[in-house]
């Protein structure tokens, strides 16, 4: 699910045996928010907790994955111009 841009260093991605759709949207909201740093301060969990969700080692909070679902959401209303 690559939309062409580039992915930053710090944004892990899951193996294709663990690709889930918890880890393709942690993933994603990682991109969109700028790094594993500042997703983990948005979701308030520790790097090493975003990191594991992301490469799917471990599966996020239901909070934490609905957290990252509002980022992308957020982000495709930013980009199709409506106002919220």
């Amino acid at each position: 699910m690559r939309t062409g841009a580039t992915t930053p260093a710090d944004c892990p991605i899951a193996a294709a045996s663990r690709q889930t759709v918890h880890a393709r949207a942690l993933h994603r909201a990682c991109v969109v928010i700028g790094g594993v740093a500042a997703l983990a301060a948005r979701l308030q969990a520790s790097e090493a907790a975003v990191r594991s969700w992301i490469e799917g080692i471990d599966e996020p909070p239901e909070s934490a994955f609905l957290a990252a679902v509002e980022i992308l959401l957020l982000h495709a209303e930013e980009g199709s111009g409506r106002a919220s």
